[in-house]
C-alpha cells in the first residue's frame, strides 16, 4: 500500500490521540476518589448499623414509657372515680371497701410513678445515644457526598478532554485515505497500536532496535510505501533520521 509522507504523519497524530483517549479511560477507572469512596462505604455501613440499633433502642424505650404513662393515667382515673364514690357513699361498710381500694391504687400509682421516672431517665439516655449515632451517620454521609461531588467534577473534566480529543480524531480521520485508515484501525484492534515512529533504528511500537537487515529492507523501500514493524506489526512511519541512518 502506498501513502504520502503527510498521510503517514497523520497516522501518528491519530495514534497520539488514541493514546490520550486510552489514558482518559484509565483515569476514569482509576480515580483515587473511587478507592476513597469504597473505603468509606465500610465506615458508612458501620455507622448506619449503629444508627439503626440506636433508633430501635429509642423506639423500644419510648414505647415502654408510653405504656407506664398509660397505666398511671388508668390508675388516676380509677382513683378519681373511687374518690367520688367515697364522697357520695352513705354506707360505712362500702366506704371502708372503697378506701381499701383507694389505698391499693395509691400504692400502685406510687410504684408506677417510680418506674415512670426510671423509664424517663432510660429514654433520655437512649435519646443521647441516638443523637450521637445520627450525627455520626450524617458526618459520614456528608463526606460521601463530598467525594461523589469530586468524582463527578473529575469525570466532567476528563469527559470534556475526551470529547475534544475525539473531535480532533474525527477531523484527522477524515483526512486519511480510506484504505490506509482501515489498515491502521485493523492493526490497532489486533495489537493495540496502529502506527509508530521509526526513530533512527528504533521502532517506537516495540521499543526495540531493528536488526541491520530489517532496517536495510525498510530503507530500501520507497518512502511512500507502507512498512510494518517486524516485531509488533504496527505501521512504521519513517522520519529523516531513520532514512539517513547508516546500517552497521
Amino acid at each position: 500500500m502506498k501513502a504520502t509522507q503527510r498521510q503517514q504523519q497523520l497516522l501518528l497524530d491519530l495514534q497520539q490521540l488514541d493514546h490520550q483517549m486510552a489514558r482518559f479511560r484509565k483515569q476514569l477507572d482509576q480515580l483515587p476518589e473511587r478507592a476513597e469512596l469504597a473505603a468509606l462505604e465500610n465506615e458508612r455501613e458501620a455507622a448506619r448499623n449503629t444508627f439503626m440499633d440506636a433508633q430501635r433502642e429509642l423506639d423500644t424505650r419510648r414505647l415502654e414509657l408510653s405504656r407506664i404513662e398509660s397505666d398511671v393515667q388508668v390508675v388516676e382515673q380509677r382513683l378519681e372515680r373511687d374518690n367520688a364514690l367515697i364522697a357520695a357513699s352513705t354506707s360505712s361498710k362500702e366506704a371502708v371497701s372503697i378506701q381499701s381500694e383507694i389505698d391499693t391504687l395509691m400504692r400502685r400509682k406510687s410504684e408506677l410513678e417510680d418506674r415512670e421516672l426510671e423509664s424517663m431517665e432510660v429514654v433520655e439516655s437512649a435519646e443521647a445515644v441516638f443523637t450521637e449515632a445520627e450525627a455520626l451517620l450524617a458526618g459520614v454521609n456528608a463526606r460521601r457526598d463530598a467525594i461523589q461531588d469530586r468524582i463527578q467534577g473529575a469525570e466532567l473534566a476528563i469527559e470534556t478532554q475526551r470529547k475534544e480529543a475525539q473531535e480532533q480524531r474525527a477531523n484527522i480521520s477524515a483526512e486519511v485515505q480510506g484504505d490506509l485508515l482501515a489498515l491502521y484501525e485493523k492493526i490497532r484492534a489486533q495489537v493495540g497500536i496502529g502506527a509508530a515512529r521509526l526513530q533512527g533504528n528504533v521502532s517506537e511500537a516495540s521499543g526495540m532496535s531493528l536488526t541491520p537487515a530489517e532496517l536495510s529492507d525498510i530503507r530500501s523501500t520507497s518512502p511512500d510505501e507502507i512498512v510494518l514493524c517486524p516485531t509488533t506489526g504496527a505501521i512504521l512511519v519513517r522520519d529523516s533520521e531513520s532514512t539517513e541512518t547508516q546500517v552497521h
